[in-house]
């Protein structure tokens, strides 16, 4: 049987792009349907009736188009049951929500998810101004031009939603950054393994970032040169916060209060470790020492590498102390060898 990937995210999260680059970095048989583009084409298709364009699709009466949602589904299905012992990886690509003249309504039915049994689940997230860009560069993005915090909500509902349907399901659901890479996908299939990588951003300089940059590279090495693929390892880094001066204070405020939101209650909730790194001369980060509390308080195997030679006793509310990269690196390949083992879904 093949291995069954449902990857969500609204429209300019990336979804797309993650899928395609999916497909391009294995050797296995990969099957893919992107459910709104069928629907799409479906659309289009009537013989005795003008096509719909994307523009126009989600006007129309909802049962017509849970009609030409159903059908969408239908046909995905139906090829995925049909060649099923030839493939090694199918991968869904579809909404969990449509939001509309200022309407979100459900664009799943949750027969069809039974019928596809998925064994992961994958949400994709995107800074919002990105988002905005992405959809402007579309008629029906135009016609809705979607505010900033309108877009954070919309993907806040997009998780919660794919997330009841992974709890219902009894499967795995993760949140991702839309930059990815997508080759995280075969080790969250076979392994609850996963790395939330914390270091100090906000007043990082780029002296300091570059030094994050080399033990991250360092860190994705070590799972490379145990199983093949790099160590699954979500940055945070990879969204990067909204500034300028045309967002305006309550965006802002959303901005905020959903970025603490993220790294909290997706990231850090989804990940069985934490590594923390603070590059020699850098002081302790608020935002890196709550992630740590927190991590460390809901189960997670925290480390912190910190070379400063006095330390706060709360520091010690992680796993393990480092006082240099040299440590962490000779103790980490062993540890994770049997992490990975601990944590094998087989």
């Amino acid at each position: 049987m093949s291995k069954r990937i449902i990857v969500t995210g609204i429209p300019g999260s990336g979804t797309s792009d993650f899928s395609y680059k999916y497909l391009g970095i294995t050797d296995f048989n990969i099957d893919s349907f992107n459910i709104a583009e069928i629907l799409l084409k479906l659309a289009q298709e009537s013989p005795k009736k003008p096509p719909i364009f994307a523009e126009n699709l989600l006007n129309m009466h909802p049962e017509l188009l849970d009609s030409l949602r159903d059908r969408a589904f239908d046909m995905a299905i139906s090829e995925i049951e049909k060649y099923q012992e030839d493939k090694d990886r199918v991968l869904i690509d579809m909404h969990a929500q449509f939001f509309w003249n200022d309407v979100l309504t459900n664009a799943y039915d949750w027969r069809y998810l039974s019928q596809i049994d998925p064994d992961l689940f994958i949400t994709l997230i995107e800074k919002p101004s990105t988002i905005r860009d992405r959809q402007l560069q579309t008629e029906q993005g135009r016609l809705q031009n979607h505010g900033l915090r309108d877009l954070l909500l919309w993907q806040n509902m997009e998780v919660n939603v794919t997330s009841g349907w992974a709890s219902n399901l009894g499967k795995p659901h993760y949140v991702l950054p839309g930059q990815q890479d997508p080759e995280i996908i075969e080790s969250l299939l076979h392994n609850a393994f996963l790395v939330y990588f914390q270091m100090p951003m906000t007043d990082a300089s780029s002296e300091a970032d570059n030094m994050i940059t080399e033990f991250k590279n360092r860190l994705l090495t070590i799972g490379r040169d145990l199983t093949g693929l790099s160590t699954p390892l979500i940055d945070p880094r990879t969204i990067d916060i909204e500034t300028g001066g045309d967002v305006s204070k309550r965006e802002e405020t959303a901005i905020r209060t959903q970025t603490v939101h993220r790294d909290m209650n997706w990231y850090i909730a989804q990940a069985s470790d934490q590594v923390a790194y603070y590059p020699p001369g850098t002081t302790l980060s608020k935002g890196v020492s709550d992630e740590t509390t927190r991590g460390f308080e809901t189960g997670k195997n925290t480390f912190v590498i910190y070379s400063n030679a006095h330390t706060s006793p709360f520091m010690d509310m992680c796993t393990k102390v480092f006082t240099s990269e040299e440590e962490f690196f000779n103790f980490y390949p062993e540890y994770m060898q049997q992490r990975l083992e601990r944590l094998s879904r087989h």
